[in-house]
């Protein structure tokens, strides 16, 4: 149970998070926009000092799964994939309902090459979206690394059948095709596959 706080460490935690959210506004991805490549000097300073921001808020307020989804992003971004994924599911322990925790969860987990955690967060967030074929593709990602090409190849069909033009969901599907063929190794991480 989270105890009351004071107006004081209200203040304060409001005031690190404003401030988290504006040193990593830009920086990281946020709503399919963001940084392509890798972070520089200066990103990587502000994305320090974001995560003492968050840090302070979580300090504050321990059940405060929006920084730990913010340090998961921040972490994601600098390819620290074992950090983000335990910011991330430390986040979704705390909300499991909340898709966009499920998400990067899920993503954070094929990062870093944990195909059980990855399917079962991308469940977790098609259960919430079960629409969205993005989450398919995750989905579907998940499973290949997990080593399961039919249900990969599954997910996969269920997310071109939702949205057929997607670049992405069709470059998955050859990715499938050519290490069901034998034409390429199975990847084991998300970074195999980039």
């Amino acid at each position: 149970m989270q105890r009351e706080l004071t107006e004081n460490e209200v203040r304060e935690h409001d005031r690190a998070i404003a401030e988290g959210w504006g040193l990593m506004k830009g920086e990281v991805m946020l709503a399919d926009a963001g940084p392509v490549g890798k972070p520089g000097w200066f990103a990587r300073r502000k994305l320090s000092k974001a995560i003492r921001c968050f840090e302070t808020a979580l300090s504050i307020n321990r059940e405060g799964w929006q920084s730990l989804w913010a340090l998961g992003k921040i972490y994601q971004r600098l390819e620290q994939t074992t950090e983000a994924l335990s910011y991330f599911q430390r986040a979704h322990d705390l909300n499991p309902k909340q898709p966009d925790v499920a998400r990067e969860a899920g993503i954070a987990a094929i990062d870093a090459g944990d195909g059980v955690a990855a399917v079962r967060f991308s469940r977790a967030a098609l259960a919430a979206q079960p629409e969205d074929p993005g989450i398919l593709a995750n989905l579907a990602l998940a499973h290949l690394i997990n080593g399961e090409l039919q249900a990969a190849r599954q997910a996969i069909d269920k997310s071109l059948g939702r949205a057929p033009k997607d670049g992405i969901s069709r470059a998955i599907s050859k990715i499938i095709e050519d290490v069901t063929a034998g034409k390429r190794p199975q990847p084991r991480t998300g970074r195999e596959i980039r």
